[in-house]
């Protein structure tokens, strides 16, 4: 076998390998979000992935492992879909909207994940709540910096708004719609207060 039939076979193993994990994590989050972290086991997200156990544990060291790479994935997409709305040449009122649209709409449509945050920081999992704690560190710091950098831009315009205060008002507002949702208190859908709340940070200079 010559060095490049050596190469392709390493690539495709390891595309292979890459594959395998991520249909793990995949199972794994169904199953998490099914049951809750407490109730689910290793068999139930084998049996899901349609491995063995053996093989699962090939990949990840247990389930603490596992439900921790389940979120930092959750993570690393949110925050992914963060930098492009921040990323697109647009006016900082329209990228405000566009944050406030993805997180609330985000909210709505993943009413478990919301659950499984519950449960960690409200039950006695030895070590899990600061694993995960160390990662909403990371949502947080990219939600400041992506809402400073929008009101600094504002300020250009009309120097009027305080975007230490925005970076600290804005995401308290969207986790507070979050929680309430979570919990069964509202009587609208976490989307149904985009309008609302944009209005309720700009004022007069929101236009529906």
């Amino acid at each position: 076998m010559n060095g490049n039939s050596v190469s392709l076979s390493a690539g495709r193993k390891e595309r292979e390998l890459a594959q395998r994990r991520e249909a793990i994590l995949d199972a794994a989050q169904e199953v998490f979000e099914s049951v809750g972290y407490a109730s689910a086991s290793m068999a139930q997200i084998a049996a899901k992935a349609e491995f063995g156990v053996g093989t699962i544990y090939q990949f990840f060291q247990g389930k603490h492992e596992l439900f921790s790479e389940v979120i930092a994935r959750s993570i690393e997409r949110y925050v992914s879909s963060i930098n492009h709305i921040v990323s697109e040449k647009r006016p900082w009122k329209e990228q405000l909207e566009a944050y406030i649209r993805y997180n609330l709409t985000w909210i709505e449509q993943h009413p478990e994940f919301h659950r499984l945050i519950y449960e960690i920081f409200y039950s006695q999992i030895p070590g899990m709540a600061s694993r995960i704690l160390d990662q909403f560190r990371k949502i947080r710091q990219e939600n400041i910096r992506f809402i400073k950098e929008i009101f600094h831009r504002a300020n250009e315009e009309d120097p009027r708004y305080d975007p230490d205060l925005m970076s600290l008002m804005i995401p308290g507002m969207l986790h507070s719609i979050g929680d309430n949702w979570f919990l069964g208190l509202l009587n609208k859908k976490p989307t149904a207060y985009i309008s609302r709340t944009l209005q309720l940070i700009l004022g007069e200079d929101y236009r529906d």
